[in-house]
């Protein structure tokens, strides 16, 4: 504000003093020498010395200004004053543009997105497969209807709160969390619900999952929990790191449950040895593990074969498809979960795996292992590639170089899919059965809003009372996101 009205304040004193030597001459009376300067010539010199100190004042506040927006928003490069700086992710708009200083005092800004997710599938068993799950019926409904809030309270703070309306609840929560960004030595610190770090493909969203499901061994992630924790990358971003602590088992509200314990710790961390951004190539190797000590003091491990429109671990959702394999709950004092991960992309070839062990410490009962792994190839025909997040350690999904026309085979990417995935929940006393699943799938990016996907699943269960059983599955999606 002074910066502003030190033009004024020269004016207005001309203007006085003109208008006192004025009244003086119309009463007769000589001019005030209180008023009047010496000559006109100190007048005009005084105005030019008032200037002067003017443009100072108004150098030394924009100078306060670039510091305070350098203070704030550290990967921000200065710029004119009718400009937006230059500056790099988490500290930007969606367009890129710097967050001024005075620009983040304001007001809280928001962005909309969300997707939709319309499946059907159709399921053929073998009468052996009937005997151990049921007859399953064909269905077709919403697997998931996403709408999410996120933006910036301060240029270092932003949130996220995404709400699923087709999940048990309806709506349940997602992710709802706020992450304090640019911190000493923790560099990004991450408070709320959201998806704890295990895993290659728990931590893909899903919609941007090569097939329609996650695969088998995804069972033993603790995916979303309340928590607390931190992320960042290290050594130019080739390796990245994210650890946190949890309340276990928390519902789809971020709620805890049971009283005993019921607390838990993950972290996972990846490197790249080696990337080649021309060509989009890289390795990538990662690890997790998760500790929990459930407050419920049991803890149960279940999983469907790679198709369900509605949860089939909720009892509310009155699923169609069940789980195949099933722990049931064990009593239990703690869990140790380990996981080692494996991917390669070599232009439009893109190769993951991962393996997973489960320790139970069961109450009055012997310890427990159970183990899950899966292997899968994504090859993209029209040439695209997989963008890698690197402070993430995840793919995302592909993005067609020209926008396709649902009625034409043309434009948009297709890629094929196929994968194999196993889980065994058979220890000791607890017999949850195993299975194995092999999925071909295709995936047709029609611009970067809109994906259809099929997926044809082969589920080879061993039930522990049946037997051996098969079932095939043929599943189709449509996803829309904005």
């Amino acid at each position: 504000m002074l910066s502003l009205c030190l033009p004024k304040l020269s004016v207005h004193a001309l203007a006085l003093f003109l208008c006192a030597l004025a009244v003086d001459v119309a009463c007769g009376q000589a001019p005030s020498t209180r008023l009047l300067p010496p000559s006109w010539e100190h007048v005009v010199w005084r105005l030019d010395q008032l200037e002067r100190e003017n443009a100072e004042f108004r150098a030394q506040l924009q100078s306060l200004e670039t510091e305070a927006a350098a203070r704030d928003c550290p990967g921000c490069e200065p710029g004119a004053a009718d400009a937006w700086p230059v500056c790099s992710d988490p500290l930007c708009n969606d367009d890129g543009r710097a967050l001024f200083y005075r620009e983040s005092q304001r007001a809280t800004t928001i962005d909309w997105s969300g997707f939709i997710q319309l499946d059907s599938g159709w399921i053929a068993q073998d009468a052996a497969n009937i005997a151990a799950v049921g007859d399953i019926e064909d269905t077709t409904g919403l697997r998931r209807v996403r709408l999410r809030a996120s933006g910036r309270l301060l240029p270092r703070t932003s949130y996220v709160v995404d709400l699923d309306f087709a999940a048990s609840g309806h709506p349940s929560f997602r992710d709802v969390k706020f992450t304090l960004h640019e911190q000493p030595i923790f560099q990004n610190i991450v408070i709320g619900y959201y998806a704890q770090p295990f895993g290659l493909e728990a931590m893909t969203s899903g919609r941007e999952l090569l097939l329609m499901e996650r695969e088998l061994q995804f069972a033993f992630a603790p995916f979303r929990q309340t928590g607390i924790g931190a992320r960042g990358t290290a050594l130019n971003e080739t390796v990245s790191w994210f650890y946190s602590g949890y309340r276990y088992p928390t519902d789809s509200f971020g709620v805890s449950e049971g009283g005993s314990g019921g607390w838990g710790f993950a972290s996972r961390g990846t490197a790249i040895p080696y990337y080649n951004e021309e060509n989009n190539s890289l390795v990538h190797f990662g690890a997790s593990y998760s500790f929990a000590d459930p407050g419920t003091n049991q803890v149960q491990y279940a999983i469907e074969p790679g198709f369900f429109v509605k949860d089939p671990t909720s009892s509310a959702s009155g699923s169609t498809v069940p789980v195949f394999v099933d722990t049931g709950n064990i009593p239990t004092s703690y869990v140790n979960v380990g996981e080692l991960e494996f991917a390669a992309q070599l232009g439009s070839l893109n190769l993951q795996a991962e393996t997973v062990g489960a320790f139970v410490e069961q109450i009055d009962g012997p310890r427990l292992a159970f183990s899950g792994a899966m292997a899968k190839m994504a090859y993209v025909f029209t040439g695209e590639t997989h963008a890698y997040d690197r402070q993430e350690g995840i793919f995302r999904r592909v993005q067609p170089t020209e926008p396709g026309s649902f009625l034409s085979l043309g434009g948009g990417a297709w890629e094929g899919v196929a994968a194999w995935s196993y889980i065994d929940l058979n220890d000791q006393n607890i017999q949850g059965g195993t299975m194995q699943t092999f999925t071909m799938g295709v995936n047709r990016y029609l611009n970067n809003h809109v994906k259809f996907q099929v997926n044809i699943v082969r589920a080879l269960l061993d039930d522990p009372d049946t037997g051996p059983s098969a079932a095939t599955v043929a599943a189709f999606r449509a996803q829309a996101e904005f």
